[in-house]
């Protein structure tokens, strides 16, 4: 992560980037909380989100980033923290991601990630538009944070941490958890079956991170 997260110098607890087969648990921490945001007519119009991010993690870029040397982020500070972080996730879809049915919901860059810092962690928020017509009673929307590098973990702990803002009253939401263990069973016996000369195929291990990703389920009832 530190890649995407970053331009260069921050170090950001001493991580340094491996390949996505290389990696074997998160390094990063971050407390999530998604608003799935609509119209009163039940269309899906945008993605907000708010990440707090973990205390390691926050401290790192504190060092990095506060150039005046007083112990704390500045506004000007904060800025720059949240353009280099919009700038370097770019790459990995800001880690925010929509499906309907098999496939993906185009969603727009976000124009600006704004940052706070609270309480010794770094929050950040910001808003993805959604670039195509999505209209929640005719078809439901999954929504998820993730990363397929298994480097930032996002701590889904229940549908409260998704939220509908502006949607009516008929659109209800449901959290798809995967088991953690079934995943990695079914995951292992795929390998497993390769046969000597079979090398893993590429992007198996993305796959695997998009098995475990928590999503939450939008669906909409259609106007009487």
């Amino acid at each position: 992560m530190i890649d995407r997260l970053v331009a260069g110098s921050l170090a950001m607890a001493g991580m340094v980037l491996v390949s996505s087969e290389a990696l074997a648990h998160p390094h990063v921490f971050v407390e999530p909380h998604v608003e799935i945001v609509g119209s009163s007519e039940g269309r899906f119009t945008a993605i907000r989100n708010v990440w707090r991010m973990d205390e390691l993690f926050s401290s790192s870029v504190v060092v990095d980033f506060d150039k005046n040397a007083n112990g704390v982020l500045d506004e000007d500070e904060l800025d720059a923290v949240g353009e280099t972080v919009r700038t370097s996730i770019a790459e990995w879809g800001f880690y925010t991601f929509a499906e309907v049915g098999s496939r993906d919901v185009a969603l727009s860059p976000p124009e600006k990630m704004h940052t706070l810092f609270e309480d010794g962690q770094l929050i950040f928020f910001f808003e993805m538009p959604v670039a195509e017509e999505i209209d929640l009673t005719d078809q439901p929307v999954k929504v998820s944070n993730f990363d397929e590098s298994f480097f930032v973990a996002f701590d889904f702990q229940s549908a409260d941490n998704f939220q509908l803002v502006d949607l009516p009253a008929g659109c209800r939401k449901a959290l798809n958890a995967p088991d953690e263990d079934e995943a990695a069973k079914a995951w292992m016996s795929s390998i497993a079956a390769l046969g000597p000369d079979e090398a893993v195929p590429e992007g198996q291990a993305d796959a695997f991170a998009d098995v475990l990703a928590t999503r939450l389920e939008v669906t909409c009832a259609p106007s009487s």
